[in-house]
């Protein structure tokens, strides 16, 4: 038993060093398990080889052991550091014992009338030698890193061949007890000495319980990186690792006890197997330490484990006063991902905000309904970041609304549109005293502002600048009074409506459709370039065009009048580009 132990000392000893050397390697060659992957499925191949014995308890016999081997086939299971062994193995092993016999055996004859005894004396050493085989099934628990792992568990199997032999020397003497000659009574003479003794034999030894553990190391681990990265591409990877096992068997599979090891009767001398005889005590347990060489071979490609998530810490603070920005939203992309997604949050009553972010490339946007945006960049790290956003509080949009005709301020009733999906921002009523108002307005939106005003031409326009400044001034409802369409454009020596007169049109449309009573007359005007033919004509088409845009939107024709006349009305001089800008106009007025 002390010799089992020593060995087991030492195999440890020696992985104990290898681990060292190993862990070092290991630490710069990540890849050979990709770190620690889950659901893993693996088809186990090992062998392995050592000291063996079967152990028992009697004091003359001096137990030697021998060498013996194993091999396995089964399937092994792991996630993340967690490993499940499960299979079929068979063990073979050889089991040697040195047996000192502690008296001689004799046996009384009677030969021609005379009183002998004949005495039996094996010789040292005797010894005997045991070849077993077992069919284990392997039930092992366990963990495992890149450069080394661990197991621990049982073999429960069966002993399916037992063989013993014994190989010795004995003396016979005989002792007579009726010499005629008194010097040879009572003495032993007829001595044969050192002859040899050989016997052979089977054992049943049964069931096998054996406690097993091993620890070794990941080879992969020792190999090169492009090694472990061509291996890693296979379909099937193969995953190779060495280890220092023990098995001990922890079930007895000592024989019942039949008597003493040697049988003597009058035919002479033979023996029994130690290990079925009452000098074993009936104590046998089996015992295989060495090296175990395994190969995995890896059945399906690993989940790659959740990647570390460092803490960004985001502070957002008013850009005039440092101080926090409670429930600004920061919304993070991470634009090297393979599907981007967007992960939004929002700072707290101090401006902070904290998120736990995989490392990568990412866009942010931090956003108040206060404040204009701010975007920046950023390469987020392993060890966490922390970024500070200064934010400029939103200028409002201004605006003033007079009479046209006295400049008395209005109280109007403001709408703000999103032109492109036509829901509505905001709305508000400037003051009836002075006549003002402010909004906050989103950036980067296009936006319709709606101004109406009773008695008065509803106005529509597109706002340019969110933090600009406007003063509008609507024409009162009168009758009799020409009034001209100032934003409406058409091209060049044509009458074709441009696109940028919208605005104007709806202002129009607008006016029609809140004042179902009212009835219009559309005048067109052109300066004095060219024939008056050309000018008529022109003038009369640019009138037509804006009546037919205005029926096409559902006006009754029978509201609508339209008349040309030319360069005949002048409102300006035809001297300068500016003066004849003003005499192309198309007017309309209230009937």
């Amino acid at each position: 038993m002390r010799k089992s132990i020593y060995y087991i000392a030492i195999v440890c000893l020696l992985f104990s060093q290898a681990l060292t050397a190993a862990q070092a390697n290991g630490r710069n060659n990540k890849g050979a398990w990709k770190g620690a992957t889950r659901n893993i499925h693996h088809i186990a191949f090992w062998g392995g080889g050592g000291y063996s014995g079967l152990l028992n308890t009697y004091e003359h016999s001096k137990f030697t052991g021998g060498g013996g081997g194993l091999l396995g086939i089964g399937y092994e299971y792991s996630y993340d550091h967690f490993i499940l062994d499960a299979g079929a193995e068979f063990r073979m092993f050889t089991s040697l014992d040195k047996v000192t016999f502690p008296s001689t055996y004799k046996v009384a004859l009677m030969a021609d009338g005379y009183n002998q005894t004949m005495n039996y004396t094996f010789g040292d050493p005797f010894k005997e030698n045991h070849l077993v085989g077992q069919a284990m099934v392997p039930l092992m628990l366990g963990g495992r890193w890149d450069t080394w792992y661990f197991l621990a568990g049982a073999k429960v199997g069966y002993t399916v061949l037992g063989n013993y032999s014994q190989n010795g020397t004995y003396t016979t003497t005989i002792t007579d007890y009726d010499a005629l000659d008194p010097y040879w009574k009572d003495i032993s003479h007829g001595t044969v000495t050192d002859a040899p003794y050989a016997h052979k034999g089977t054992i049943g030894y049964g069931l096998d319980v054996a406690a097993s553990a091993e620890i070794g190391l990941n080879i992969n681990g020792l190999l090169s990186q492009e090694w472990n990265n061509r291996n890693n591409a296979r379909k099937y990877p193969v995953h190779l690792r060495v280890a220092a096992f023990a098995d001990y068997g922890v079930l007895s599979m000592g024989q019942a006890q039949a008597g003493p090891m040697a049988i003597v009767d009058e035919s002479g001398i033979s023996s029994r197997s130690l290990h079925t005889s009452y000098w074993a005590n009936g104590g046998l347990n089996s015992l295989l330490v060495g090296v175990k060489f395994t190969a995995l071979l890896q059945m399906n490609k690993p989940q790659q484990p959740k990647p570390a998530k460092p803490a960004m810490l985001i502070y957002v603070r008013d850009a005039n006063t440092d101080k926090g920005i409670a429930s600004a939203t920061v919304a993070m992309t991470q634009t090297d991902a393979k599907r981007p997604r967007t992960i939004r949050r929002s700072t707290n009553a101090k401006g902070a905000m904290t998120a736990k972010m995989v490392p990568g490339s990412y866009d942010l946007n931090v956003t108040h309904p206060d404040y204009l945006p701010q975007q920046e960049q950023m390469q987020h790290g392993d060890w966490g970041d922390t970024l500070s956003f200064r934010l400029t509080p939103r200028p409002d949009f201004r605006l003033t609304v007079l009479d046209a005709k006295t400049e008395t301020p209005l109280a109007a009733e403001i709408t703000f549109t999103n032109t492109n999906d036509k829901k509505k921002i905001a709305t508000l009523t400037t003051d009836s005293v002075t006549g003002y108002a402010q909004q906050h307005l989103p950036i980067n939106v296009p936006i319709q502002i709606r101004i109406k005003v009773p008695d008065h031409i509803t106005v529509t326009d597109k706002i340019a600048d969110v933090g600009g400044e406007m003063t509008y001034r609507l024409e009162p409802i009168v009758k009799k009074k020409p009034i001209v369409l100032r934003n409406l454009f058409f091209a060049t020596n044509r009458a074709t409506i441009l696109p940028e007169s919208e605005p104007e049109l709806q202002n129009l449309y607008n006016l029609l459709i809140e004042h179902p009573e009212i009835r219009i007359r559309i005048t067109g005007h052109t300066d004095n370039v060219g024939s008056d033919r050309f000018n008529q004509s022109l003038s009369e088409q640019r009138a037509n065009s804006v009546r037919h845009e205005l029926i096409q939107r559902g006006i009754d024709a029978n509201r609508i009048e339209a008349e040309g006349k030319g360069k005949t009305e002048p409102v300006a001089t035809n001297e300068t580009e500016e003066g004849r800008a003003q005499n192309r106009r198309v007017e309309f007025m209230i009937l």
